[in-house]
């Protein structure tokens, strides 16, 4: 690397750290993970045996990790981050809960707690009975005051700080049911100027049958309905930018699968061939690590009217067949984005695993390669921290941060990271730098031209999720793509690997690793990160050769029988001289031959001419 980069690259990882400090690092502090899964699940049994007197251990349990994502983008839209932080923290507010659920196979009656992860508060909890169960029936002053009493103890609940919004009773064949809620007095969050579009209030309920509590929630916000349908207008332009992509990803992928078949005797495709087979069996295992890792939450989702193991056959099912087509995507653009990186920018080798494959991926060049892709990374979250910065100062712009934690559910969450950061960063960097930039270059001539259609194909493929209005998602990536393409063209395709991993892992595992939570998530998320550096150093250390082997074809029995029968053939009818080489191939090929056998035959004859006596004197 030259001086100019080098010096670039501090200076752009400075700037970075210093802009993600300043607009993004202070979002972080209100993340608070004390409570792990194994915590909420302890409560939760803990206050069904010491309240309820459940026999815990004859009920099957569940547990997923949830965020209030409407809550953070109402509270976000109608009074900006800080302030809505300050908000939830003045009414006692939560952003991220555990959500346990105990159940008995075919049976109806099931208990489902919320429980905060910061506190291990229960905030939530329902009680589902089959309508003919049978509860003592009382009036309903006798079940408001039994409400009151509850929420006092649970909550320590001021009626005088609320007004009773509503209040009604259902009949059953043996019980009557009395649901309450109260309204917090002052509170009323209007998120538009049009005062017909509503505001938010916060909310406590509960559900009283005879002498039990069947529900009851903690503080919620009651968000106006016009808000909603404003959000699902905005999901659907973020839908609609999707399927466009879709649509284009889609001519994408056709279009590698026509050139594998028009190039399927290409020898950079023959080369290649069994490291592309493999990356994408590897992301096939990955993608059934992952489901399993987080399986429970497929088993959350369980409903009981049906057998368990019914429920789980068709789930897995399900899950391979759909993963097999999305994982073999990835094999087509693999294969052709080698042969066409080959053809187009035959200069710029790193650009490809072909150089890696015909040399070392455990070499020192390798080495800073990676290392550059640390830098990469850091640029990157500071090109999305001012990109933020600015949409939320000038654009109207705000970012949901509740799917920061999304991966706690799982069994093991740094694997869930790992998988999914190793899945996105191989086959979007496969299709949208090493396919699609060489696919654009050789129909547009230019490289800018591709530079820029693959970036925005892939920046608004990430229209669907995360940020308001959807449309900014998509410039905010495509701003991204162009710096990694430019990275990519410059030093291979192994920096924005790394870079495109380490950005996810790090999105991925950020709330472990910078708000609070247990060591165990924290120490298990760095570990992560530093595997590439891992790597990095390996390969530093071994340092082996990095001269490129020629390529040749792998033959199999039956084109070693077929290559002996052409030489013979080929021995004793000398070749025109007059005639071009290509000229030749095509022709022998033309009359059924395998181009790896016509190749090898005419190199064959080649290399005896210029060593022995010629073909025609033969």
């Amino acid at each position: 690397m030259s001086k100019k980069y080098l010096y670039f690259f501090i200076t752009a990882v400075f700037l970075s750290i210093v802009i993600w400090g300043r607009f993004t690092y202070p979002q972080f502090a209100f993340i608070d993970l004390s409570i792990n899964k194994q915590n909420a699940v302890d409560i939760a049994k803990t206050y069904l045996s010491n309240k309820l007197q459940v026999d815990v251990p004859s009920y099957h349990n569940a547990v997923v990790f949830v965020g209030a994502s409407n809550a953070d983008r109402y509270l976000q839209k109608a009074l900006g981050f800080d302030p809505s932080i300050e908000f939830i923290k003045e009414h006692d507010l939560e952003y991220f809960f555990w959500k346990v659920r105990f159940y008995k196979e075919n049976e109806q009656e099931e208990y489902r707690f919320t429980i905060s992860a910061a506190t291990g508060e229960i905030t939530n909890f329902k009680h589902t009975i089959l309508d003919s169960d049978t509860r003592p029936e009382i009036s309903e002053p006798e079940a408001q005051e039994r409400a009151i009493q509850f929420l006092r103890k649970q909550f320590k609940f001021n009626p005088d700080e609320y007004i009773l919004q509503s209040n009604h009773s259902k009949k059953f064949d043996h019980r009557v049911d009395y649901t309450f809620v109260w309204e917090k007095k002052g509170v009323y969050v209007p998120w538009s100027a049009e005062p017909d579009d509503g505001g938010a209030k916060i909310l406590v309920g509960t559900q009283v049958s005879g002498d039990e509590i069947l529900t009851f929630n903690k503080n919620s916000l009651e968000i106006p309905e016009k808000f909603n349908l404003h959000i699902a207008r905005l999901k659907t332009t973020g839908r609609n930018l999707a399927l466009i992509f879709r649509m284009v990803f889609f001519a994408l992928l056709a279009s590698s699968i026509f050139y594998v078949v028009v190039r399927r005797n290409d020898l950079v495709m023959h080369t290649t061939k069994n490291f592309c087979v493999g990356l994408t069996g590897a992301i096939f295992a990955l993608h059934i690590m992952t489901y399993f890792n987080e399986f429970e939450s497929v088993i959350y989702n369980y409903s009981t009217t049906s057998s368990l193991a019914s429920y789980i056959w068709r789930a897995i099912t399900q899950f391979f067949m759909d993963s097999f087509i999305v994982t073999i995507g990835i094999l087509m653009p693999c294969l052709t984005g080698e042969s066409l990186h080959y053809e187009q920018f035959r200069e710029k080798k790193e650009g490809a695993f072909l150089h890696y494959l015909l040399s070392s991926f455990r070499t020192r060049n390798v080495a800073k390669r990676i290392a550059l892709g640390y830098a990469v990374a850091v640029i990157m979250i500071g090109i999305q921290s001012f990109a933020f910065e600015f949409g939320q100062r000038f654009l109207n712009v705000w970012v949901e941060y509740t799917w920061m934690a999304q991966l706690s559910a799982s069994f093991f969450p740094f694997l869930t990271a790992f998988t999914l950061g190793f899945i996105a960063s191989a086959t979007e960097e496969i299709a949208f730098r090493l396919f699609s930039i060489s696919l654009g270059k050789k129909f547009f001539k230019n490289t800018a031209v591709a530079v820029f259609l693959a970036s925005i194909i892939w920046g608004y493929g990430h229209s669907t999720y995360l940020v308001f209005p959807m449309w900014f998602r998509g410039l905010e990536v495509t701003a991204m793509g162009i710096f990694l393409a430019i990275v990519y063209l410059r030093f291979g395709i192994i920096p924005v690997l790394v870079a495109h991993f380490l950005f996810d892992v790090f999105w991925g595992s950020s709330a472990y690793l910078l708000g609070k939570s247990t060591p165990y998530h924290f120490y298990s998320a760095v570990t992560i990160l530093l595997f590439p550096l891992i790597y990095a150093l390996y390969a530093y250390f071994t340092n082996c050769p990095e001269d490129e082997r020629p390529m040749h074809w792998r033959l199999s029995k039956h084109q070693r029988f077929n290559l002996e029968v052409l030489k013979y053939y080929l021995q004793g009818h000398p070749i025109d001289s007059s005639k071009k080489i290509e000229d030749v191939k095509h022709e022998i090929k033309n009359h059924g031959w395998d181009i790896s056998v016509v190749e090898l035959a005419l190199k064959e004859l080649q290399d005896n001419t210029k060593t022995g006596p010629t073909t025609q004197n033969k």
